[in-house]
């Protein structure tokens, strides 16, 4: 399940782009367990997106979620670090040529939303406990997101089908 993120840093005035980053995405072992889970009609599915101050490397893919530690001496973010994706922010596309099916997330945090020095990104699914499973994360180069920013974050994420035994 290959993914991409794409985020634009926009100024909240005049819309104008501040930042953009281009960055695959990475599958937690809790995301593997959460699409196991929906193939036997269990869990929950994605519901939100969130971003983080970690920039730390992940080799075992065991991260549970993103942080909001302070980092370098930079303090945590302020302000909600979660945002809800509501049915409006996924679309799904087949594609033929490339046989695979799209997924296309998009959400906004808004500009009193995840204020600092901002370093990753995911998806995660609300749990019934009020927790936060995280699906996937994306590290890329840290920007700073002010109080009069917008963050947009559009996912693409492809499921294969087909004969997929030249994957293995």
């Amino acid at each position: 399940m290959p993914g991409m993120l794409t985020l634009m840093l926009r100024s909240a005035q005049d819309g104008a782009v501040l930042a953009e980053r281009h960055d695959h995405n990475s599958v937690t072992q809790v995301g593997g367990k959460l699409i196991a889970d929906l193939f036997r009609g269990k869990g929950t599915a994605i519901t939100h997106m969130g971003v983080g101050t970690s920039g730390a490397d992940d080799p075992d893919f065991a991260l549970t979620a993103l942080s909001n530690d302070s980092v370098a001496g930079q303090p945590p973010l302020t302000g909600d670090v979660t945002a809800a994706l509501t049915d409006d922010s996924f679309t799904v596309t087949p594609d033929p040529v490339r046989r695979v099916v799209a997924v296309r997330v998009r959400g906004t945090m808004p500009p009193a939303a995840a204020v600092g020095t901002v370093r990753e990104a995911g998806l995660l699914s609300k749990q019934a406990d009020g927790t936060f499973a995280l699906y996937n994360r994306v590290v890329f180069a840290p920007f700073d997101k002010g109080s009069d920013h917008e963050l947009t974050l559009f996912w693409e994420i492809t499921f294969p089908y087909g004969d997929l035994q030249a994957l293995l």
